[in-house]
């Protein structure tokens, strides 16, 4: 129980970190070209990791799809894996 625990914690803060790097990329995108939608995602990723934060990885990996391959591709794993390994506990059991 304890095993499940700590991953369930380190996974939520693998998100975590990647919402906040996501949120850092927003900002300097934002004070670099002043575009309305970087701002928007900016303050729409933020509320979200108060309010739900299950939308916030979302919302990060959409910011994140045409700027930078490698943060697309951890995007894609950190959301996709727990899915599928959801899924297949499921048909599993």
């Amino acid at each position: 129980m304890s095993q499940l625990l700590l991953s369930n914690f380190l996974f939520t803060l693998a998100l975590l970190v990647y919402v906040i790097v996501s949120l850092v990329d927003m900002w300097k995108s934002y004070t670099r070209t002043s575009s309305k939608t970087d701002f928007l995602f900016f303050i729409l990723t933020l509320i979200t990791v108060f309010v739900g934060f299950l939308l916030s990885p979302f919302l990060s990996l959409a910011f994140q799809w045409k700027r930078s391959r490698a943060k697309r591709i951890i995007g894609l794993l950190l959301i996709a894996v727990p899915v599928g390994l959801i899924l297949v506990s499921s048909f599993l059991s």
